[in-house]
């Protein structure tokens, strides 16, 4: 994905994108039937008052523009529970729920729509043809209300809860690692040993959010350089932090080139990182946890969750896209520690979380054997910290016959 697309999609996720296109289509719509109206003779056997198509174009501007406030307050609502009950990275996931967000657009669109309408007939613009068209078009926007209504009485008995935010954070995981399948190369090739080169830094502080590959392949075939990336998707960036390592003559305006291809956030995004979406889910089972919430069972689920993601994640891509550049893969002591070290620390002392666990890292250990030696290192750990944390000796019996690795 170029860095323009990128971004372009960053927009579209936007809470306030789809309402403007809405709104956007909802006047083209009254320009349109204005239009077409001009290629209609008038004297139709059927005609409409203005006072006719009016009123119903009140009605829907006067009670859609309390369902809007309605479901936009619904929204903040949800993020404040999405951010109190699991965690505050939870809350972009909530926000670019297309359903929710095609909802509250059609409330707002059809409320411009109908006062863009009702000013239009107030001016008498509209021919009798015209308000023929524009009472065919309301009956459209009708229907399109009546389904938007449907769908989001459904969808306000989800938004926000704990298992729903919990389920998103798993189908972000997901498409981050079929974004990134297998040892996560991006379409480049595999580093192995120590990168070497001139290091090439970073222009801003935050978070490397997105690679524009395409744009360093180009440079290295070029200036026939060979470029090694520093700084996944997700690592910190900063002025003293190296982007890439560059073997080859690089002046300062090539620099600036290589470096305006990495685009620096002030947060993580879950598009190309996938440790980021183990770290929500993590974080979510970290307050579950929580001695003011103390709910282990959202914990478990989540180790569900995590289990089921890490076990099928996609095989690597074979397909080498970028030759002259190279990027370690994930690393799987990485993705055991950003899943399951907080829940072995907040979860030490309760037998059933931990028990659930080591199940979960054995699944990974026989049916994903890039990550074997990792879950049974991180087996190991739980078991230490669990044995440190529980006083019960059946407890501490039971973690132990569990850990037992074969």
């Amino acid at each position: 994905m170029s860095q323009f697309a990128f971004k372009v999609r960053q927009i579209a996720q936007r809470m306030w994108f789809l309402p403007a296109a809405f709104s956007l289509v909802a006047v083209l719509t009254l320009l349109i039937a204005f239009g077409m109206a001009r290629l209609i003779p008038d004297g139709l056997p059927f005609t409409l008052s203005s006072e006719a198509v009016e009123s119903i174009l009140t009605v829907l501007a006067s009670s859609l523009l309390t369902v809007a406030v309605f479901a936009l307050s619904t929204i903040v609502s949800a993020l404040s529970s999405a951010s109190q009950q699991t965690t505050p990275r939870a809350v972009p996931l909530i926000v670019g729920d297309r359903s929710a967000q095609t909802s509250i657009s059609v409330f707002i669109g059809a409320f411009l729509f109908s006062i863009v309408g009702i000013i239009g007939l107030s001016a008498g613009i509209y021919s009798e043809a015209g308000r023929l068209l524009l009472f065919v078009v309301t009956l459209a926007v009708v229907v399109l209300v009546v389904a938007a209504l449907i769908r989001w009485i459904g969808q306000i008995s989800a938004i926000g809860r704990v298992a729903a935010t919990l389920d998103r954070a798993g189908e972000a995981a997901e498409r981050a690692f079929r974004t990134v399948p297998g040892k996560g190369l991006l379409g480049c090739r595999e580093l192995s040993g120590e990168p070497s080169g001139d290091p090439i830094y970073s222009r801003k502080t935050g978070y490397v959010q997105h690679i524009d590959i395409g744009r360093l392949q180009d440079c290295a075939d070029e200036q026939e350089l060979l470029i090694t990336i520093t700084s996944r998707p997700g690592a910190y960036a900063a002025p003293d932090r190296p982007l890439v390592m560059v073997a080859g003559a690089v002046d300062e305006a090539l620099a600036d080139k290589l470096a305006g291809a990495f685009t620096i956030g002030a947060t993580r995004t879950f598009d190309s990182d996938p440790r980021f979406g183990l770290i929500v889910l993590s974080e979510i089972a970290g307050k579950a946890l929580s001695p003011g919430i103390n709910d282990p069972g959202t914990a478990i689920a989540v180790v569900g969750t995590i289990v089921r993601v890490l076990t099928e994640r996609p095989e690597e891509d074979s397909e080498l896209k970028y030759e002259r550049v190279l990027v370690a893969g994930l690393d799987p002591d990485d993705l055991m520690a950003d899943a399951f070290r907080p829940i072995a620390r907040d979860g030490a002392g309760s037998i059933e979380v931990m028990l659930r666990m080591i199940a979960g890292l054995k699944t990974l250990a026989r049916c994903r054997p890039e990550l074997e030696g990792a879950a049974k290192g991180m087996i190991v750990d739980a078991v230490e910290r669990g044995l440190t944390a529980m006083s019960a000796k059946s407890d501490q019996a039971a973690l132990k016959a569990a850990g037992k690795l074969v």
